[in-house]
């Protein structure tokens, strides 16, 4: 758990405001503090029921449960629902206590504000308001009733309602609540840009499908003008950014497998439970559409879990193929090929199997083996036969020379390929992978 020094700040500044002493002010920031840190503690150990290790901020004006895992929408709900549960029975319990403490001084103080602070914080983050516990609880609400079909509903509805009682507020004096709303809305844009999209007529961005250069000297991105067969589009879910704990076991392997020595410390085990770093500035470069400063912040990124975060948001606001462009064109750019491979490993896990191999196109001659393995993987995930042959050849010829000493087969990878079914050449290829493997 981590106390943000903003948090204090905030707290002192709304206790100042009413002229308190020393002692009533040190009071208020305790209570402050306890009641959020409760509320967020009802989350941490709802995820904690389900395997999950999350980390506690407090923050600004309140605070945040990080966890980096994506839930089902009933989990998400339960989630979400258990800090306001958690800070409203504390507030009815020191109701219930209020009157034992009515002789004045410093203990009524307290109860009166352990009941107000834990009761309206409670009551307030049941609002339907994009960032805030009733927002997450109304999306997954829509989610669990819909399926995937509830998340323009659940978007619009949220951003609809924020705006509504931001408006409210404002025309009944309550400022207050209408500077939260604004602020948490650049913490979560993604309902409001929903909402402007279907006002003004926008489409959504479409997923490119640039292919993988299928010749094994250049590794080149095929244009329009190839004779490969398009791969058949991929109808897989599309999983949300928060990432599912299944996508970041995949992402882990891959992440190990294809980068090796590059991965540095990192173990399959951190990879996988860590909790994913806030990470507001990157959504702030989403919300810009600052493609370039994307690029060089996953150029930048070492931390893998950050990196996998970093590609998740792209994900969700449609942002890959732009940042993949800027990196092909970033080519002498420190890092550069690092970044693709990241954005390549993250799509594949993700789900994302056209994008990822356009990834890999965008690496040119510098994709190595470990990187063609991968391909051949997408490929075989969307039923790509002959692009999954193509990546395998490629694997067979770089395997035995230093740029493809990663190139690692191992169960999962084996999975993946497996489901291209049966084919006489891309067995023939793994058998040789698996002797150049042994020797």
């Amino acid at each position: 758990m981590t106390i943000g020094f903003d948090f204090l700040l905030i707290a002192l500044l709304f206790g100042s405001r009413s002229n308190l002493g020393v002692e009533y002010l040190a009071a208020w920031v305790l209570i402050l503090g306890v009641s959020i840190l409760a509320h967020e503690l009802g989350h941490a150990f709802a995820l904690r029921r389900y395997g999950i290790n999350p980390v506690v901020r407090l923050w600004m004006m309140g605070g945040m449960t990080m966890s980096g895992f994506a839930l089902t929408p009933r989990r998400a709900l339960i989630v979400s629902a258990a800090g306001p549960a958690v800070g409203i029975a504390i507030g009815l319990v020191a109701l219930l206590a209020q009157p034992a403490f009515n002789q004045g001084g410093l203990l009524e103080f307290v109860a009166i504000n352990m009941v107000w602070v834990n009761l309206w914080w409670g009551a307030f983050n049941l609002l339907p308001i994009a960032a805030l516990d009733g927002g997450n609880i109304a999306t997954s609400a829509f989610m669990w009733a819909f399926g995937e079909r509830g998340r323009t509903p659940a978007m619009l509805f949220v951003g609809l309602s924020s705006i509504v009682i931001a408006i409210v507020a404002l025309a009944i004096g309550f400022t207050y609540l209408a500077v939260i709303v604004v602020i948490f809305s650049f913490f979560n844009p993604a309902p409001y840009l929903e909402l402007w999209r279907i006002l003004t007529g926008g489409a959504r961005s479409g997923a490119g499908s640039a292919g993988y250069g299928g010749s094994r000297r250049s590794g080149s991105v095929s244009g329009a003008a190839s004779s490969r067969p398009e791969p058949r589009r991929d109808t897989s879910p599309r999983p949300a950014a928060a990432v599912a704990m299944n996508a970041r076991r995949q992402y882990g392997e891959a992440y190990l497998t294809t980068l090796g020595t590059r991965a540095g410390d990192a173990n399959l085990d951190e990879i996988e439970r860590a909790p994913a770093p806030l990470l507001s500035e990157v959504t702030a470069m989403v919300t810009r559409r600052d493609d370039a400063g994307l690029a060089s912040r996953l150029m930048a990124e070492m931390d893998p879990v950050a990196a996998f975060a970093i590609v998740a948001r792209l994900v969700d606001a449609k942002r890959v193929e732009k940042v993949i462009g800027e990196l092909k064109r970033s080519e002498a750019a420190p890092g550069r090929d690092e970044a693709l491979l990241k954005m390549q490993i993250g799509l594949h896990s993700v789900g994302q199997f056209q994008q990822s191999i356009a990834a890999a196109g965008a690496l040119g001659s510098a994709g190595d083996a470990a990187s063609a393995l991968l391909v051949a993987r997408s490929a075989a995930r969307i039923g790509d036969r002959n692009l999954t042959r193509q990546a395998l050849e490629r694997v067979v010829a770089l395997r035995g020379s230093a740029s493809g000493q990663f190139a690692a087969l191992t169960d999962t990878a084996l999975g993946d390929i497996a489901r291209i079914g049966a084919d006489f050449k891309v067995g023939e290829l793994l058998s040789q992978l698996r002797g150049q493997q042994v020797s």
